[in-house]
């Protein structure tokens, strides 16, 4: 058995049992589609096992595939929003009755992405108190002060996956002091870029969805022109999420950039799915700002990781311009101090565990953050600043386990593999 207040203890108390585990379908005595879901021995028979449901077998799932929702079949077949007849996966569960709310849907999708464990506490235990339906109509109220931004539905297709930019026109300075977003189910990640208005560089055109690549999979040329000299502002990996900045602290998005909307969505079902975006910008006014804070952006692109092996990846970025290894960002050489109020990490689902430590001063190897969960990393607000002087810095230790047949390497797709550090700093 489970340990009690564990994340599968709670799923199987909360969701399992009185929606799956009754009589006439996954109990003891029925075990309808060979599936016994009741507490004794729901685990054994849903992690790392095959399903009976051919079609689903066909598509390489498992019943819990650990580290990997999309191809988990019990987070396909709760996942009512987005099962289609067409998958062949039978009908949505719990059969007859009302679908699981979006709250306890995240609370599994959060629960296997952290490698699904029988122990330990991975998923935040307040989702399952979140009744909101999993179809719902996106809305967001509009901010006392501040914008408005929406990136209109779009579809994904069959089987695929999509990345989208939508660049706008931004003609008034934005002091954000809190961003909140919201979107549909399925969003691998939604990032906001602005672009600064410079002569002689070619700056993508406003009004227009962009795709990263094309339905076989293949990059875009054209694209990466566009990404050159873009600014990280905020992203988030989450259906819905708030992020605030401390009391008397602001971002600065100045007027007449260009804000570009990056949108990443994954379709592992046989039908179109729909993607969708709202977010809002709340703002001040600029003598309401005590200090003006700046996103962080450090990432290693020269990943190399051979199949069927761990592989321990480290970086290191110091204040003043340095790192180790091949196309790497860099803190600005121009920085000699710098007061870090925020972490968190960006991966895909072949990194499992992130781990960032101080480099250098009186803090050298204190580990600062840590995540095990690639679809949920947690945004790590310091009260008290981690401050670093030229030739200090940071080292994110990552762990990867590449459990493809194929050699893995950067790249934009969920199937490629990324390492980033992002954060807010002064």
């Amino acid at each position: 058995m489970p340990e009690a207040g564990s994340s599968f203890a709670l799923l199987q108390e909360k969701i399992l049992t009185p929606n799956c585990a009754t009589s006439g379908c996954h109990d003891t005595r029925n075990a309808v589609g060979g599936l016994d879901l009741s507490p004794a021995v729901a685990y054994k028979n849903l992690v790392g096992v095959e399903p009976t449901n051919q079609n689903a077998k066909a598509d390489k799932l498992l019943r819990v595939k650990a580290g990997d929702p999309y191809k988990s079949f019990l987070y396909n077949k709760l996942d009512s929003a987005n099962l289609h007849k067409s998958d062949g996966y039978g009908s949505p569960m719990p059969l007859g009755s009302r679908a699981i709310t979006a709250g306890q849907l995240d609370f599994i999708r959060f629960w296997i992405a952290a490698g699904a464990p029988k122990n330990g506490t991975v998923a935040d235990a307040r989702l399952l108190e979140d009744n909101r339906p999993q179809n719902e109509i996106l809305s967001l109220a509009q901010p006392s002060s501040g914008v408005q931004f929406r990136l209109d539905p779009f579809g994904i297709a069959p089987q695929n996956e999509r990345e989208i930019f939508f660049a706008r026109q931004n003609t008034q300075e934005l002091i954000m002091t809190k961003f909140e977003l919201i979107q549909r189910d399925r969003s691998h990640h939604f990032i906001l870029y602005g672009h600064a208005p410079a002569a002689g560089r070619r700056l993508p055109p406003v009004n227009v969805i962009r795709d990263l690549y094309l339905p076989n999979g293949q990059l875009i040329p054209e694209r990466f022109p566009e990404m050159s000299g873009r600014t990280f502002i905020i992203a988030s990996q989450l259906k819905a999420e708030t992020i605030e900045f401390p009391p008397g602290m602001a971002m600065r998005i100045p007027a007449n950039w260009l804000l570009d909307f990056n949108s990443h969505y994954t379709n592992g079902t046989r039908d179109t799915i729909r993607g969708e975006v709202i977010f809002n910008i709340h703002t001040t006014r600029a003598e309401n700002v005590r200090t003006f804070i700046k996103p962080l952006q450090l990432g290693f692109y020269n990943l190399l990781l051979p199949p069927k092996r761990e592989t321990v990846v480290e970086t290191t970025f110091l204040v003043g311009g340095s790192s180790t290894g091949n196309g790497t960002d860099r803190f600005s050489s121009r920085d000699t101090v710098v007061n870090i109020i925020g972490l968190t990490s960006h991966t895909h689902r072949l990194a499992r565990r992130f781990v960032t430590q101080i480099v250098g001063g009186p803090r050298n190897g204190e580990i600062v953050y840590t995540a095990t969960n690639w679809l949920n990393p947690p945004l790590l607000k310091f009260d008290t600043p981690i401050v670093l002087r030229r030739g200090e810095g940071l080292k994110s230790i990552v762990t990867y386990f590449n459990d493809t047949d194929e050699t893995v390497t950067f790249g934009f797709r969920s199937s490629d593999e990324m390492n980033f550090i992002f954060g807010y700093y002064y």
